[in-house]
């Protein structure tokens, strides 16, 4: 499964890199490659000789496109060659995380690994875990750890047990084409496309809240929804017109855990007026990372003297609990292996309404031999990647 997911990654770069080419009408393509322990090596074929000039100009919009931080690209043997630096493996991958993990139960939320390196995760349940408070600056890694969240529960329910809805405030009511949530519109499990937009959030809201008191009314539990807010404080500051919009999620902080309903909010603001007793009573699973200083690292918690203020930022977090801190690492999900896990959820639920589970194993990193040690070449062709001895 290792070469598969390598295979996977370089199929999609070979992609992205044609993409920028025919963009600017460089009639080249990718015919094949090297992967070393620090570097990939593209080979481009094809008529590059009279597009010099236009191919070095293109060397940061493909390393942009690659989301390479640093490459070179160079004439060689009547082709050109386009080297990008390997992205440093994650200190914990979800997949490894997954498969180490043993006995998952249901509505288990996926955090990391502790200090010890034990997994941690969370069981969201109405008396115990009915929501969650993920608070820090940023680039604390609230957002990855939240995507990393909805894949995990997708991975570990089908849709007939669980639905996922995503509200992504940190645009501010503003759409922007592209956000580090927005794949998760494509899991089979979503009951909507991830909401950016102002109106989005109260609609979303709103059925929820409908949801909740249809439930309760009926006394029903399933499916599980689980209901994602990455910025929470950014959707209760426009003032009177949110008023449904925070009473809504009053609603659902309080009565939703009873009829299966759970909220996983994110903010960098814990200090906020806008998180009232209401909030604060009801969220009492806090994942903290990164804060500004002390007193924020307290409103975060909930609990004094965590020293949250000292995180290194990057999914360095602290897990709080009942009175109980623990230190981990999140664990994280690159967008490779975002991509192959969306593809393999949607090409093995067989109706719309099912998602097959798929097997933690066969997606796991096999310790004993680590993807970045490999040194293998490959060739591309309009069929795909295939490596070469």
């Amino acid at each position: 499964m290792q070469e598969k997911r390598l295979q996977y990654q370089l199929e999609i770069q070979s992609r992205k890199i044609e993409n920028v080419l025919t963009k600017h009408d460089v009639a080249a393509r990718v015919a094949g490659g090297f992967v070393q322990p620090r570097w990939i090596r593209f080979d481009l074929a094809g008529h590059v000789g009279s597009n010099l000039d236009r191919l070095r100009n293109m060397k940061q919009e493909l390393l942009s496109a690659l989301g390479a931080a640093d490459g070179e690209l160079s004439p060689h043997a009547g082709g050109w060659q386009l080297h990008i630096a390997r992205t440093e493996e994650v200190p914990v991958s979800l997949f490894d995380l997954m498969a180490l993990t043993t006995g998952i139960q249901p509505m288990s939320v996926m955090l990391g690994l502790d200090e010890h390196g034990r997994p941690l995760c969370w069981q969201l349940s109405p008396d115990n875990l009915p929501h969650i408070l993920i608070s820090g600056m940023e680039n604390a890694g609230k957002t990855s750890l939240l995507r990393t969240v909805a894949l995990s529960l997708a991975l570990l329910h089908r849709q007939s047990q669980l639905q996922l809805m995503v509200i992504d405030g940190s645009t501010a009511g503003k759409f922007e084409a592209y956000t580090a949530l927005e794949p998760l519109s494509y899991l089979p499990h979503m009951l909507s496309p991830v909401a950016y937009d102002a109106d989005d959030y109260r609609e979303m809201l709103d059925f929820l809240s409908g949801e909740c008191l249809y439930r309760q009314e009926q006394q029903m539990t399933t499916p599980k929804i689980v209901v994602m807010i990455d910025e929470v404080v950014n959707l209760m500051r426009s003032g009177s017109e949110n008023r449904q919009l925070v009473e809504s999620l009053g609603l659902l902080l309080q009565r939703g855990p009873a009829v299966g309903i759970h909220l996983l909010l994110t903010t960098n603001n814990p200090e906020s007026e806008q998180l009232n007793s209401t909030f604060r009573l009801n969220l009492p699973g806090r994942v903290v990372g990164k804060t500004r200083h002390e007193a924020q690292a307290a409103a975060a918690a909930d609990l004094p003297a965590t020293q949250a203020e000292y995180l290194l930022g990057q999914g360095d977090f602290l897990a709080v609990m009942d009175g109980a801190v623990t230190h981990f690492q999140a664990a994280y999900i690159g967008e490779y292996d975002l991509q192959l896990t969306l593809e393999a959820l949607q090409r093995q639920r067989p109706q719309p309404l099912v998602a097959q589970q798929i097997s933690l194993e066969s997606l796991a990193i096999k310790a004993e031999k680590p993807a970045q040690n490999q040194v293998q070449a490959f060739s591309a062709s309009a069929s795909g990647i295939e490596f070469t001895s």
